[in-house]
């Protein structure tokens, strides 16, 4: 979409008290900050029961981004882990559980060991996609035991069933929301109880009022834009200070396929492969106009 491509990577944060596990830290004890730091004196991090590595203010944006690998460091040389995730899907929101009576949940995955009454869905999955920036790819990927493989199982999900006639657009069908239980005693809501490390898939309607300031927010960018999770999805009974929920938004961006507003910006048509590219790194974005591209 259309916001730099520095903030485009670390858009949005959560807001709520943190319930803060120090960095190897079993336990989770409450505060409003604090915390080991990482990499840079002002980077904060978290991670809660050791299965969700966050830090705030990681790329000094105060936000909640998800803490891997650095890349450009002295004998370190790698691509980012969260190269292929839109900036929805790069930042996610401590202590909330996302919900929304009219949401389709497409899959949970966990340790079966972690629950006597409950099964997973099946995993390991191979998962194909077809993408403008990597083309038609296979990819094997295992239970999420993270938050942060629980954010790729979402992204790749949708990128799989994304459809040709509507240019392999993963915004438009599939994953868009996920819901992470980091206590390895498993995570309460709504008298129910969510099996420990567990990862849920699910699918808010595009047509949702939160879905779509999401995606206004996102076409240009702010520093005043919404910066925590969209209100109208909280679950409030399960989220806030002492949640041990994690969850995040991804294939939330607006793109020439789900916006015809945006669609007249791209002169040279919608999906035209041989005038907009994606891919490299940093990645070239096409400003929405290549709608399986993540930026």
């Amino acid at each position: 979409n259309l916001k730099p491509l520095g903030a485009m990577f670390f858009a949005a944060a959560a807001f709520f008290a943190l319930t803060i596990a120090h960095v190897n830290n079993a336990g989770a004890s409450s505060a409003s900050s604090g915390g080991d730091t990482s990499f840079t004196d002002e980077a904060v991090a978290i991670n809660p029961f050791g299965s969700c590595s966050l830090a705030w203010n990681q790329y000094g944006t105060k936000q909640w981004s998800f803490l891997v690998k650095p890349c450009g460091y002295p004998s370190v040389t790698c691509f980012s882990e969260t190269i292929g995730m839109d900036d929805s899907c790069q930042n996610p929101f401590p202590n909330t559980n996302l919900y929304h009576p009219d949401e389709q949940e497409i899959a949970t995955y966990f340790d079966d060991a972690f629950s006597t009454t409950t099964k997973s869905a099946k995993c390991p999955v191979n998962v194909t996609f077809t993408s403008d920036w990597v083309g038609t790819e296979t990819k094997a990927v295992d239970c999420p035991t993270t938050c942060f493989d629980c954010a790729t199982m979402c992204r790749l999900q949708a990128a799989s069933v994304a459809k040709k006639d509507t240019l392999f657009d993963p915004t438009l069908q599939g994953c868009n929301a996920w819901v992470f239980c980091t206590n390895p005693e498993g995570c309460k809501h709504g008298g129910k109880t969510s099996p420990a490390y567990s990862c849920t898939l699910k699918r808010i309607p595009l047509d949702n009022p939160s879905i779509q300031e999401e995606l206004k927010a996102r076409s240009v960018y702010s520093p005043d834009s919404p910066s925590g999770p969209p209100e109208g999805l909280v679950d409030k009974g399960s989220s806030g200070k002492g949640s041990d929920f994690v969850s995040g938004l991804c294939n939330v961006r607006s793109t020439c396929t789900n916006n015809a507003t945006l669609a007249d910006t791209c002169d040279d048509g919608c999906g035209n492969i041989t005038s907009y590219a994606c891919g490299g790194y940093p990645p070239t974005c096409t400003d929405g106009c290549l709608p399986s591209c993540f930026c």
